[in-house]
């Protein structure tokens, strides 16, 4: 078999289980696997989630703000089947520019074994895929935000290299007096600059929308997003769920109703911190349920959980995300502010 249709099969399967069914379409489908803890503890795509976080900033560049100046994120993820996924993020304000951030995302998928077209193992190669993001945002309005992602996309698969441009174009309107905030955002919107081969992809472009709000008397915040708006219809016939008539032997395919088609689209994080230095969360992505899901065992698929805590100056963060009953995510996140040290520099 050649390498490019080994390829072909393994990442689409690949990311057929870590984005859902609707990935396969496009090439660079990393670009919607997220290796921050405190974001997927929440769901995944909290795009409305306005806390003084580095991470949310990165999944959408409309929530860049001033607050972040300083704020420096290490994340490390570890997937099934030995892979490695790890990113750092970090936040810099300038009085007159606003404010930058910078993320560097990179996917380790371990070694494989090289063979030809006889079976003959030939050696070993490396597999690996590196996101560079460059994010700007400030504040164009009162109370409304708007943020941009520049992203350098860069895989590696054996012999076969390419070279992609995407941006993220993000809108947020926060009322701090109602602690609400609602999102626009556009991500991976771009092309394939250098392809694997001589046929460019598609990237995996989305149209999303989320809200979230926080209690006023009570430490819970709250987000729900949509995605794949461009999409109405993000659903498919599942053959592992048809049955045949008992009478007529006939085949019956699954009914997907219309509930069903439209609660695909959305996922669900709510956040509980009743101090600053302490929070536990939990989110439910429909869409990942519905399409890893057997019908012969109870699943936990699309669910994901968390903590945080901190210790000293930094914010230790932990997040499980279930994928299907063969496996699940653990991921890991440290988060500081070189501010909070310059500031017990001057209490010392």
């Amino acid at each position: 078999m050649q390498f490019r249709h080994l390829f072909s099969v393994f990442f689409s399967l690949a990311s057929a289980g870590l984005s859902g069914q609707i990935g396969g379409r496009e090439v660079y489908q990393f670009l919607n696997i997220t290796p921050e803890a405190r974001v997927v503890a929440m769901g995944r795509l909290p795009i409305a989630y306005w806390e003084p976080d580095v991470n949310f900033a990165i999944l959408n560049p409309a929530l860049i703000h001033a607050q972040l100046h300083g704020s420096l994120s290490l994340n490390a993820v570890s997937f099934p089947a030995d892979i490695f996924i790890g990113s750092a993020n970090y936040a810099h304000h300038f009085d007159k520019a606003g404010t930058f951030t910078l993320g560097i995302r990179s996917f380790q998928y371990g070694k494989f074994v090289a063979a030809n077209q006889f079976g003959v193992q030939t050696g070993e190669f490396d597999v690996s895929d590196l996101v560079i993001t460059l994010g700007h945002g400030r504040e164009v309005y009162e109370n409304l935000y708007a943020g941009a992602n520049l992203k350098i996309i860069n895989s590696a698969y054996e012999q076969y290299s390419s070279f992609g441009l995407a941006t993220d174009l993000g809108v947020t309107y926060h009322i701090p007096e109602k602690l609400l905030t609602w999102s626009l955002l556009i991500r991976n919107a771009g092309f394939q600059w250098d392809p694997y081969t001589t046929e460019r992809g598609r990237l995996p472009f989305d149209l999303q929308i989320g809200v979230s709000n926080r209690f006023r008397h009570l430490p819970l915040r709250w987000h729900i997003t949509a995605d794949q708006l461009h999409r109405p219809d993000v659903s498919f016939i599942n053959p592992a769920n048809s049955r045949r008539d008992p009478i007529t032997s006939q085949l019956i395919e699954e009914n997907i109703t219309l509930a069903n088609k439209v609660f695909r689209h959305l996922s669900f994080g709510a956040e509980l911190s009743p101090t600053k230095g302490f929070n536990v969360a939990i989110g439910y992505n429909f869409r990942m349920q519905q399409e890893l899901r057997m019908n012969t065992r109870r699943s936990s698929a699309g669910l994901t959980f968390g903590l945080g805590f901190r210790v000293s100056k930094f914010m230790i963060q932990y997040s499980r995300g279930v994928y299907h009953v063969s496996g699940a995510a653990n991921l890991f996140s440290v988060t500081t502010r070189f501010s909070d040290f310059k500031k017990k520099e001057k209490a010392d």
